[in-house]
């Protein structure tokens, strides 16, 4: 596993034994979404939180890519601790151990938090419809990794785009108020 470009760009990063439970988002699954993203956004500056963050990778790379922080959250900060460590970052980021949905639900009152969300919970998480809607109190993009055989209906209309990579699914929403 590696950071794919920016300034970080070919760093190796630590992933955990595949034994474990973690399942990080393969280099592929990275380079294609940034690719979508990068033809439509500047991640200079950007406000970015990595949910589910296991190693970090989706947050590591945005960082390599220029933004101003990124917020990781898990229950378990071990992994990306340790990439973040390795790579030397420490200014912009921010670890927070707690469960996705509960952090989410304390700073509802700061709408602007966040300008890119991810997500990358366990694929046999049931509380994807909360997810969902918890985020969508945010003016954000939010990108979500589920397993392709899962058809999300919640926010619907706020769906930009789902791209299926090999058995991960991305699917993008817009909770902001113009468009993508």
């Amino acid at each position: 596993m590696r950071i794919i470009s920016g300034q970080l760009g070919s760093r190796h990063l630590k992933s955990p034994p595949e034994n474990i439970y973690l399942r990080p988002t393969t280099d592929r699954a990275r380079e294609t979404v940034f690719n979508i993203l990068s033809n439509k956004i500047s991640f200079l500056n950007l406000k970015v939180s990595d949910l589910f963050c296991g190693t970090g990778s989706f947050g590591l790379e945005c960082i390599s890519r220029g933004v101003k922080e990124c917020t990781f959250v898990d229950k378990n900060t071990m992994y990306v601790k340790k990439n973040c460590e390795l790579l030397g970052i420490k200014n912009s980021v921010k670890f927070i151990k707690s469960d996705a949905i509960k952090y989410l639900q304390e700073i509802t009152d700061s709408p602007e938090a966040f300008d890119l969300i991810f997500a990358d919970p366990p694929y046999i998480y049931d509380h994807y419809e909360k997810l969902i809607n918890t985020i969508s109190k945010f003016k954000t993009i939010f990108i979500l990794e589920h397993e392709s055989k899962m058809h999300l209906s919640v926010q619907s209309d706020k769906i930009l785009l789902n791209k299926k990579i090999g058995i991960s699914e991305f699917t993008i929403y817009d909770f902001r108020n113009n468009n993508f």
